[in-house]
């Protein structure tokens, strides 16, 4: 009796060691991933669209694709893509609860083009209620510019992180939303962290270069934003486009994180399914 007393014990305690274990490794899941190698597939609803997007070999209009043998142009505004599907792939208008997700898409920078000064474009990575329909839009703002202000004199990207999109109602260089310059032409990896804050979504934006080094990041958050009201992912959106010679794009993905507790679950169940079989 004592012995089966102190096995039972033993059981217990590794599973919640194992839940621990695996609540604490919980890894991000990529559940969408387009290069554009193939198509411009994006879900079920349909292609990346709109803004006379396209899909290029690599070396089109000088620009090699930042992975792989072909990558997206959009040559104007309202282009289009879902990560997938919104919410998660379960499509619009569904009811979703709330989970951790990020969004990245690479975007070519040319510093050394032809553009001219103010030329604008906005990208947007959305996210929806609880309902599964639009919440709020977290906006990159981003403008070409070549006269001197705070940002800098040389040809330059300026770029900030906002809630809003199109002149008149956003601008790169406002004060108030921490711009950066970037000089350098390249590849550029524009990210969307979405989270619970303590009971309040939280985005975490960020700009990496092609080496993996941070250019810019951006914290946003509002008190109406309560995690009882956000559901899942909406739109990959450039709204606004400038660029007409085409701004490239590449890698678009989405990945969640399993909450600590559907880990910890999976870990439990692996671990009974053992004990059974014994």
């Amino acid at each position: 009796m004592a012995i089966h007393s102190t096995r039972k014990r033993l059981i217990q305690a590794a599973a919640i060691a194992l839940c621990a274990a695996a609540a604490s490794s919980a890894s991000a899941q990529t559940i969408y991933s387009q290069g554009f190698e193939l198509d411009l597939s994006d879900s079920a609803v349909g292609p990346w669209s709109g803004g006379g997007v396209a899909r290029v070999a690599s070396g089109t209009g000088g620009i090699a694709s930042a992975g792989g043998s072909f990558h997206a142009v959009s040559t104007g505004s309202a282009t289009l893509g879902r990560w997938g599907g919104y919410n998660y792939g379960a499509g619009n208008a569904v009811p979703t609860v709330f989970q951790e997700y990020t969004t990245s898409i690479d975007i070519f920078l040319d510093v050394s083009g032809s553009l001219t000064n103010g030329t604008r474009f906005d990208f947007s990575s959305a996210i929806n209620n609880a309902a599964g329909t639009h919440r709020r839009d977290f906006i990159f703002n981003a403008g070409f510019y070549t006269v001197t202000d705070a940002t800098g004199s040389a040809p330059r990207f300026v770029i900030s992180g906002g809630n809003n999109t199109q002149p008149g109602s956003a601008f790169p260089q406002n004060p108030g939303h921490s711009p950066i310059a970037i000089t350098t032409t390249g590849w550029y990896t524009f990210e969307h962290h979405f989270y619970n804050n303590g009971g309040t979504l939280a985005v975490n934006m960020s700009i990496t270069d092609a080496a993996n080094t941070v250019v810019g990041t951006w914290a946003l958050s509002d008190v109406s934003d309560l995690i009882g009201l956000i559901g899942g992912n909406r739109y990959a959106y450039f709204d606004f486009n400038e660029v007409t010679s085409g701004l490239a794009f590449d890698n678009a993905t989405l990945t969640i994180i399993p909450t600590p507790a559907a880990a910890a679950l999976l870990g439990l169940g692996g671990l009974m399914a053992s004990r059974r079989r014994r």
